[in-house]
């Protein structure tokens, strides 16, 4: 058996998500477990193998992958990301004041499908136009994910700042209006209607200007650098291999794996602080 399985903490909330599925007709040869199924749904997310290869002590891969289908239609992994986020949220809580936001290539090498840009494929500037997806990742202070968004290679960041956000699976703090909110970006956003969309959000915009250089030790004091959390996320989130390398067609399928990686990473905290 796989060492890779889903902590008891995290099942506990999950479980209740899976009744639905449950069969209710008698007959037939005996259902798999749902936890030995998503145990299988983790392998195949951390090892980045193919279906065909998921180890027979998970059981029938065709059964596996027709429930993580089911799942991904039912929202069930957002719902894992968003307790996971709310359960941080109630026992360490997240550092919002101070938000980065970054996006990152992944190599797609899938077939070619008819709708590339509803399932966030498209062509990679960066790879000799080869299939490529992006991952848009916002991050809090102490660099948690919080929302996660999936687009083609082709579509620039500065096009994914309100989606991203609108992706968050925690709501803002009662005081929001009053405690500043501030989001730190790279010079990829350095474009004036950016700067606008950002304030309309509700935060404090923190764009190096493209061509601005770095200021000298003897200028002024700033405020520290804060964007390196957003990239030791991505790190984090790499380190699944499923997302490393982006080998489902479907967009939908893809944004489950992403959603449950963030909320493994946030489980692992959550485990940290309570041992």
């Amino acid at each position: 058996m796989s060492c890779l399985e889903i902590s008891d903490r995290l099942w506990e909330h999950v479980e209740p998500l899976l009744e639905p599925f449950k069969r209710r007709r008698p007959g037939g040869s005996k259902p798999l477990e749902f936890r030995t199924v998503m145990n299988g749904i983790l392998y195949v997310l951390k090892t980045g193998c193919q279906w065909d290869c998921l180890p027979a002590c998970y059981g029938s891969k065709s059964a596996v992958h027709e429930h993580f289908q089911r799942w991904v239609a039912a929202g069930v992994f957002k719902e894992m990301f968003r307790w996971s986020a709310a359960e941080y949220e109630e026992l360490e809580g997240f550092d919002l004041a101070w938000q980065s936001m970054d996006g990152s290539l992944v190599q797609a090498p899938v077939r070619q499908t008819r709708c590339q840009k509803d399932e966030g494929l498209g062509r990679n500037p960066t790879d000799r136009g080869r299939s490529g997806g992006k991952i848009h990742l916002q991050v809090d202070g102490k660099g948690m994910p919080f929302a996660v968004a999936q687009a083609g290679a082709n579509v620039h960041d500065s096009r994914l700042v309100t989606v991203t956000v609108e992706a968050a699976v925690i709501e803002a703090p009662a005081d929001a209006g009053q405690s500043p909110r501030h989001l730190c970006l790279d010079k990829g956003y350095g474009y004036e209607r950016v700067e606008r969309e950002v304030a309309g959000l509700g935060y404090t915009p923190h764009i190096r200007k493209i061509g601005e250089e770095k200021r000298s030790c003897d200028s002024e004091p700033t405020h520290p650098a804060r964007r390196w959390v957003v990239e030791r996320a991505f790190a984090w989130l790499k380190g699944f291999r499923a997302i490393r390398t982006r080998y489902t067609c479907r967009g939908a399928n893809y944004l489950a794996f992403l959603q449950l990686a963030c909320a493994l990473i946030l489980g692992r905290r959550i485990e940290a602080k309570t041992v």
